[in-house]
């Protein structure tokens, strides 16, 4: 299971989906339909985790980047907004 709050993601509010894709030989997939791999492959589902994990570290610091421009931007605009009646009034 991935902590996704330790992302600064809501799993219920953000839509959120990962696909990964494995393509190998040696894969020890569980039934013949190779949809799922084995529970006996820790290697591999830890070799996953840490890549997830690599790739929701970098989305929530494009997610932090987004909500701090965008702030900046509120706050640009509101001050444009009553600049010229602060200037007026001084």
């Amino acid at each position: 299971k991935i902590k996704w709050s330790s992302y600064k993601i809501d799993p219920k509010k953000d839509n959120v989906q990962v696909f990964v894709s494995i393509v190998s030989t040696k894969i020890p997939f569980k039934g013949t339909s190779k949809e799922y791999i084995g529970e006996d492959a820790t290697e591999i589902h830890d070799a996953v985790r840490s890549c997830l994990q690599h790739c929701c570290s970098q989305l929530r610091a494009h997610l932090a980047r987004r909500d701090m421009d965008r702030k900046h931007k509120d706050r640009r605009s509101i001050l444009l907004k009553y600049a010229p009646d602060v200037a007026r009034s001084l």
